[in-house]
């Protein structure tokens, strides 16, 4: 299965880091998505979003709101990337329900390990019967 990837920065800095940081990873797809057409790319739904906050024209804050208000979207992992460390700036968007702030420099292995786990445990929650929390139709086909 083909894990897609949302990257949103309007300036496509971050999918050339992405393609490269996982170049043998076949199952990894990465799509580049500018904040101006969020709209239309939250209509598919994504195995991941990753947003760059230092290269978006775009309030970060506003911009997870608008994915979390989206239907389709509102459990699809999110992963803020910015230079803005400060502790009220994290705090206000991981209220948004945000599931990681990553600070800038980004450690790459640290990058890539959030990403694969998070891809791990989705897989895995995907294979659960949500009615008992019991394995699944295919884990018990497996």
């Amino acid at each position: 299965m083909i894990n897609e990837i949302y990257i949103i920065d309007d300036d496509d800095s971050s999918i050339v880091i992405f393609q490269e940081l996982f170049k043998n990873d076949k199952e990894y797809k990465f799509i580049s998505v500018k904040t101006e057409d969020i709209d239309v790319a939250l209509k598919s739904i994504p195995s991941l979003i990753v947003i760059n906050e230092d290269a978006i024209n775009r309030d970060v804050v506003e911009l997870c709101r608008k994915i979390r208000r989206d239907e389709d979207n509102q459990i699809t992992p999110v992963i803020v990337v910015s230079s803005k460390g400060e502790r009220e700036h994290r705090i206000q968007i991981l209220e948004e329900s945000i599931e990681y702030f990553i600070k800038k420099p980004v450690d790459e292995k640290y990058l890539y390990y959030t990403v694969k786990n998070l891809g791990r445990l989705l897989a895995t929650n995907r294979r659960i019967s949500p009615l008992t929390g019991l394995p699944g139709n295919v884990q018990i086909h497996a």
